[in-house]
């Protein structure tokens, strides 16, 4: 659910092999991409927007590693270097609102979405305003987002919870739908906090 990139991301000067290991090109780990951004950052020969580059892979690294808190302190030191980074302020956003941190979630998405209007952008405000159980917001999110991206699992799930916990039954169908399409999403939602 870590945002794709909104646009091309910067050439590192750190070395192609290694520039690309940050960027988790060619089937690196999780582990080989963090090591690929630790010379990246540790050389400290890069442009404070190459530098932001590689504390947002290595954000992404710690993400999908499981460590939540982690990926967030990357991303803070990203928009540190580089405010006007809009992948760092997405990529928080989801991460903050996993780990519960859903007003900031909130105000990174929103930063975005003054420039952008991504499917994912609205997906990962839709989670944050369904865990403040602000459920007519997190519609309207996951709403916008089904309709610029198409039905996915994890938008209709959304959408589907919002509805219900509004108290609209016709939130099963989405629900129902997600689950045809991805039996294990309401594990995946649970993983983030939210039932």
């Amino acid at each position: 659910m870590i945002a794709a990139a909104l646009w091309a991301a910067p050439a590192l000067a750190q070395g192609d092999q290694t520039s690309s290991a940050c960027a988790g090109e060619g089937g690196v780990t999780l582990d080989q991409r963090i090591a690929a951004c630790d010379a990246i950052i540790a050389a400290g020969r890069e442009t404070p927007q190459n530098l932001a580059y590689a504390h947002n892979n290595r954000g992404g690294a710690y993400y999908y590693k499981g460590e939540v808190a982690r990926a967030v302190a990357e991303y803070d030191q990203a928009i540190k270097l580089n405010p006007g980074y809009t992948d760092a302020y997405n990529n928080r956003c989801w991460a903050g609102a996993v780990l519960g941190r859903v007003q900031q979630a909130i105000e990174d998405c929103g930063r975005v979405l003054h420039m952008y209007n991504v499917a994912n952008i609205f997906e990962n405000r839709g989670l944050a305003h369904l865990k403040m159980g602000q459920f007519d917001r997190a519609f309207d999110d996951y709403d916008l987002a089904l309709r610029l991206d198409g039905p996915r699992p994890d938008l209709l799930f959304g959408r589907g919870l919002a509805r219900l916990k509004k108290g609209d039954a016709g939130g099963a169908a989405d629900v129902a739908a997600a689950k045809a399409l991805n039996a294990k999403i309401a594990e995946e939602f649970a993983s983030y906090g939210v039932k």
